[in-house]
C-alpha cells in the first residue's frame, strides 16, 4: 500500500482553483481531472506500509464513531509519522487524493447523492476537509485525515498494555467533533499529554457514575474555567489529582447551577507592601543576593532560548512537587526541570 504526498505547486494551484473546480469532487469518480489541473503528476510518494482499511462506511456506525474507529486505524497505522511529518498539509492532501479519495468522497457524500449547489459553503467545506484551509492547529484538528492522526496521538497510551486508547474511548463518540474542538482545540494547554491525562480520568470518573456530561453544558464552561485557573497558576507546575481535582470541581459546580469561582486561584488580591528603605538598596544591588521564596515569580531559559515563567507559591496549602527544583536557589544557578536544564533568569518579589 502507498502513500503519496502532494507536490507543493499542485497543491497550491489546486487550492486556488478550488472555488472554480469543486464540483469536480462530486461528478468524478477519479481523481485523474486533479493531473489534467495542474499540468503533470501532483503526487510524490513517501512511502509504502502495510495494507489497511479505514472504519467501513457501510456498517451502521454513526459519524462519531467512524471518527473515532479512524483515530486509532490511522495512528496506529502511521505512527512512524514525527509531529513534523503530521504537521504537513502535503501529506493529508496526498492521501485525501490518493489512496483514500474514494473513502473521502464516499465518507462526505460527494457522488452519493450529494450534488454541488454552486455555494460557497461546498468549496469552503472541501478545503477544510481535503487540505487545511487555515495553517496550524486549525487545519489538524479540521482536516478528515489529520484530525484522527493528531487524536489518536494525544490519547495514545503506549503503557496501557490493555487498551492504548482507553482515554480516547473515555471520551466517546457521541458528538464527537465538538469533543475534538473543546479538548484538543481551543485551549493549547490540552496539547500537554500530562494534561489531558487529568482531564480524561476526570471523565472517567464521571462516566463511572452514570452521569452523562454534555459538551455546550458542562465541558467547554470546565474548559474555560481550567483556563481561566491557568491564568493564574502554571498548569505545567500542577500535579495529574491537582489538574483533575479543578475540572472535576468545576463540572461539579456547573452541574449544581453554580459559576465556578477562581477563588484562591486569583491574583486579584494580593498583599501590599511598604516601600523599602534606602538603606536596604536597590532591586538591581540585591538581586545577585535574592533567593527564590514563596510568593516570587521564576523567569527560567533553556540552551535553546526558551523562556518559561513559574509562581513559586502553595496550591491547596502545600508547594507542587515541580516548584521544588527553585528552593534556594538564585539568579545564574542552573536546575534539570521538564527533562531539561534551565537557567534561572529572574526572580521578582
Amino acid at each position: 500500500m502507498k502513500l503519496y504526498i502532494m507536490k507543493r505547486d499542485a497543491l497550491e494551484t489546486l487550492k486556488a482553483n478550488i472555488p472554480l473546480v469543486y464540483g469536480k469532487y462530486f461528478t468524478e469518480s477519479t481523481n485523474k481531472w486533479i493531473y489534467d489541473i495542474c499540468g503533470e503528476n501532483p503526487f510524490i510518494e513517501f512511502k509504502d506500509v502495510t495494507e489497511f482499511e479505514l472504519a467501513s462506511l457501510n456498517s451502521g456506525l454513526t459519524p462519531g464513531e467512524i471518527d473515532l474507529a479512524n483515530c486509532k486505524i490511522i495512528y496506529e497505522k502511521l505512527m512512524f509519522l514525527s509531529e513534523s511529518q503530521a504537521s504537513d498539509e502535503r501529506l493529508w492532501a496526498g492521501l485525501a487524493h490518493t489512496t483514500f479519495y474514494e473513502y473521502m468522497k464516499k465518507r462526505w457524500g460527494y457522488g452519493y447523492g450529494k450534488k454541488p449547489n454552486g455555494s460557497e459553503k461546498d468549496a469552503g467545506a472541501i478545503q477544510t476537509r481535503f487540505f487545511y484551509k487555515k495553517s496550524g492547529r486549525t487545519g489538524f484538528y479540521r482536516n478528515t485525515l489529520s484530525k484522527c492522526w493528531w487524536v489518536g496521538h494525544n490519547t495514545y497510551n503506549p503503557n496501557n498494555t490493555k487498551n492504548h486508547f482507553e482515554g480516547l474511548d473515555i471520551i466517546g463518540s457521541n458528538d464527537f467533533n465538538s469533543k475534538i474542538t473543546e479538548l484538543f482545540f481551543n485551549f493549547t494547554f490540552s496539547s500537554n499529554p500530562y494534561v489531558m491525562e487529568a482531564i480524561i480520568e476526570a471523565l472517567r470518573t464521571f462516566k463511572e457514575e452514570g452521569r452523562a456530561l454534555s459538551v455546550r453544558n458542562h465541558i467547554r464552561p470546565a474548559m474555560s474555567y481550567l483556563n481561566a485557573v491557568g491564568g493564574s497558576v502554571v498548569i505545567d507546575c500542577l500535579s495529574k489529582e491537582e489538574i483533575t481535582d479543578i475540572f472535576s470541581d468545576a463540572i461539579n459546580a456547573i452541574v449544581q447551577g453554580d459559576e465556578p469561582s477562581l477563588g484562591h486561584y486569583s491574583n486579584e488580591d494580593e498583599e501590599e507592601f511598604g516601600d523599602l528603605e534606602e538603606s536596604e538598596g536597590s532591586f538591581e544591588e540585591q538581586s545577585g543576593d535574592i533567593t527564590v521564596s514563596l510568593g516570587c515569580e521564576v523567569v527560567i531559559y533553556n540552551e535553546n532560548n526558551v523562556r518559561k515563567r513559574y509562581k513559586y507559591d502553595f496550591f491547596k496549602g502545600v508547594l507542587p512537587k515541580t516548584l521544588e527544583v527553585f528552593t534556594g536557589h538564585k539568579v545564574g544557578d542552573t536546575v534539570e526541570m521538564l527533562g531539561d536544564k534551565w537557567i534561572i533568569e529572574e526572580i521578582n518579589l
